[in-house]
């Protein structure tokens, strides 16, 4: 009896337990076949996320909490259901079905009111986004804050640059994430030379304003005095088993030299008494040279006038400048000129092996175009390449050669080139705002387009500074 009754005392229950729930569980289950949710893949901050998603009136919402989590941010629900998130001084406040977001106190409109699934809020991604102050595309979030505008970069390696911008008297060094922005200060200074990247990409070398040379190391950002020698030191250039630190010395940069990065000590490797080299080109080896030489315009003044009308005339005859190559290897061996017309020579480059030079030659008539030439040690010119485009620079990556041209219209076109086989292939098409094309060992590309720098990631163009 006992059992009889408390059977039936338990199917009372359940009935009355059934009938209070039955609408409740209607309602989840309509609102859950309205609004189902999904699994997306979105980048945020460059790095793969699933966020949950759901459709409702044919607009995609994404999951708050999700969102919030990936960026980093926090979210806490008030006593009034109100959602509050914050990330760094933004603060967005929002209830669900509202038209509005607050951010930071102040009420902006939203197209689509945020909704409750499963008790998540879900709310449109571009607008949420925008209110945390980053920005939003195709599943894409980003939302750290992109370095002001960038005047120089090299890379570092696939996934970073050095991006250095003037600053007051100075110039600050940042390494800069290649897929996020994210960036870091690496070294700011006044006077220093241009960083100089070292082969295996793991430090960076400049001298400062007294000659003395520093070597920083990218993982710790560290910096170590390597010379005291106090010579003036131009063009620092690493010797490709990063033992040495070619330079051009001297405030006429007369003398090739070398310092040695185990003891600082400073080596000449060419005296040959010829004033203002420069772009200074070494070959894998260290025995191999290449280099500009600039003649100064003979300056000329008329002895019957006062020396304060500063009246001089000024002859440029044979200023043009001139490729050497030396070959430090050979007993006795003196520089070779390569080079003898009044063409402009730009963006030089010596082979790996030493064998051959190529650099854009522009002639003095304005509506020339820029031609890639490539010459050989011993001064023997070849056909130049790209002879139907205007070459606007010359970029070596790795053991390869890269062209940014003309392409008509609003584009430029960035070509790969084999300089051997006279054989080129179009890499991509880029904005002709381009004014610096930055490539990697590994082919990466990267681009300063109207002052901000720009990364190639399959085939689109990514900002990664403002």
């Amino acid at each position: 009896m006992q059992m009889k009754k408390a059977m039936v005392v338990s199917m009372i229950a359940a009935a009355i337990s059934a009938t209070a729930v039955t609408p409740i569980f209607a309602q989840t289950a309509a609102s859950s076949q309205a609004a189902q949710v999904s699994q997306s893949n979105f980048l945020v901050n460059a790095n793969p996320v699933s966020i949950r998603t759901v459709v409702d009136g044919g607009v995609t919402l994404a999951s708050v909490r999700d969102i919030v989590n990936a960026v980093g941010a926090t979210l806490h629900i008030n006593s009034d259901h109100t959602v509050v998130v914050k990330l760094g001084e933004t603060t967005l406040k929002l209830k669900i079905a509202s038209k509005t977001i607050t951010v930071n106190g102040v009420a902006a409109p939203l197209q689509h009111p945020a909704k409750e699934v499963a008790y998540s809020t879900y709310i449109e991604p571009t607008a949420f986004v925008q209110a945390l102050g980053g920005t939003y595309e195709d599943n894409t979030i980003n939302t750290i804050k992109l370095l002001p505008g960038a005047e120089h970069a090299v890379w570092v390696n696939s996934s970073q640059l050095i991006v250095s911008n003037t600053a007051g008297e100075g110039r600050e060094d940042y390494l800069v994430d290649a897929a996020s922005g994210k960036y870091e200060l690496l070294l700011a200074s006044e006077g220093a030379s241009e960083l100089v990247l070292s082969p295996d990409g793991k430090s960076a070398a400049y001298s400062d304003p007294n000659g003395a040379v520093f070597i920083i190391d990218l993982s710790t950002k560290q910096a170590k005095q390597v010379s005291t020698d106090n010579s003036i030191k131009n063009e620092l250039t690493w010797a490709k088993d990063g033992s040495a630190l070619f330079f051009l010395q001297g405030d006429k940069s007369s003398v090739i030299a070398k310092v040695a990065v185990a003891d600082g000590k400073v080596s000449k490797v060419l005296e040959d008494k010829v004033d203002y080299k420069a772009n200074l080109k070494v070959s894998d080896d260290g025995t191999q040279f290449a280099f500009y030489v600039f003649k100064q315009p003979k300056v000329t003044a008329d002895s019957s006038k006062e020396v304060d009308l500063d009246d001089v005339a000024i002859d440029a005859t044979g200023t043009e400048p001139q490729i050497y190559y030396y070959n430090a290897a050979t007993a006795n061996n003196k520089p070779v000129q390569l080079t003898k017309d009044t063409a402009d020579k730009v963006f030089l480059e010596l082979a790996a092996d030493g064998s051959k030079v190529s650099y854009v030659s522009v002639s003095a008539d304005e509506a020339s175009v820029g031609q890639l030439v490539t010459v050989d040690n011993t001064g023997k010119a070849s056909t130049p390449l790209f002879a139907d485009k205007d070459v606007y620079e010359l970029v070596k990556g790795g053991s390869k050669l890269f062209l940014l041209t003309a392409d008509g219209n609003s584009t430029n076109a960035i070509y790969e080139i084999d300089s051997a086989a006279g054989t080129s292939k179009l890499v991509q098409t880029v904005s002709d705002s381009a004014s610096e094309l930055i490539v990697s060992g590994n082919s990466d590309i990267a681009a300063l387009i109207d002052g901000q720098l720009a990364v190639s990631t399959q085939g689109k163009w990514k900002n990664i500074t403002n």
